[in-house]
């Protein structure tokens, strides 16, 4: 939940400097390097099919692509620590996705009723309009709409995983899924925003993609595809409950964010509701 929240955090300080999707492309870039690194120290066992290779693609776009790009789009328009409470939405969904698709990840009563909880906290934040800026910002909904699609995305991609990628080595599945999306993504930059420019970048913007390329995708996404592996696909979506936390207290101490009664009102009840989801 930390590794998260610093993530995040450095999305909306990087996006400052440089344009979303070519930013988005330096940090697949950048982990993409740092994997190189530790896939030559372990060299990892894979067992190479066209099967095999176009599931970790298809996992790749979903956890790490579509997610990177919309929270890098989003953070115009919200503060990162609303985006940490509203990516909490993702366990709800993997929830009610895994009950259909997966055969051992059904819903209980107590399930429903945690999702019910969940689902008013986010009504709530979204009906509000809640950026979490101290500015005013008409079009909060569009960044909120974004993180939605993000958390839907990481929610397909965690039951993609748990069902056809499941025994597979988290260091080969982590790796794998950043060189899938950057293969995507780094002609999609030069494609919607042109040659970066990138000696006119603040050094800010640099340190920053830094950070959130070492924070996810490199260190989280290991943790988070050794507890689908070990656990379950429900487990590994509450891996960022405690992002919210960490990402409020950045947001009021580093970045000006501010926390609304709506704001607060709405985020615990989320919580509310994916805690219950965990414990019962």
């Amino acid at each position: 939940g930390f590794l998260y929240s610093v993530a995040i955090a450095s999305v909306g300080v990087a996006t400052d400097y440089i344009p979303a999707v070519t930013f988005t492309a330096l940090r697949l870039g950048t982990a993409a390097v740092i994997w190189c690194g530790i896939l030559l120290f372990f060299r990892p066992r894979y067992r190479w099919s066209l099967r095999g290779a176009g599931d970790i693609v298809v996992v790749g776009l979903l956890n790490i692509g579509i997610p990177f790009i919309c929270l890098a789009l989003a953070v115009a328009y919200i503060s990162s620590s609303l985006a940490a409470v509203l990516f909490n939405i993702m366990p709800v969904l993997t929830i009610i996705i895994a009950h259909f698709l997966l055969a051992d990840e059904k819903l209980s009563l107590i399930k429903v009723a945690g999702t019910a909880t969940a689902v008013a906290g986010a009504t709530i934040l979204l009906v509000t309009n809640e950026t979490g800026l101290a500015v005013e910002h008409s079009q909060g909904w569009i960044g909120q709409l974004l993180i939605f699609a993000a958390s839907l995305s990481g929610a397909l991609g965690v039951v993609f995983t748990r069902s056809r990628l499941r025994q597979e080595n988290p260091i080969v599945l982590s790796s794998g899924q950043v060189f899938a999306s950057l293969m995507v993504f780094f002609p999609l930059a030069f494609v919607v925003e042109g040659l970066p420019a990138l000696g006119s970048y603040a050094w800010q913007g640099y340190v920053a993609t830094v950070i959130a390329a070492v924070s996810a995708p490199v260190v989280a996404y290991v943790l988070l595809f050794y507890l689908v592996k070990k656990y379950s696909a429900s487990l590994g979506g509450f891996s960022g409950i405690a992002t919210p936390l960490f990402s409020v207290i950045i947001g009021i101490l580093l970045l000006g964010e501010v926390i609304t009664l709506p704001f607060a009102v709405g985020a615990l009840l989320l919580l509310a509701g994916v805690w219950s989801l965990h414990y019962f």
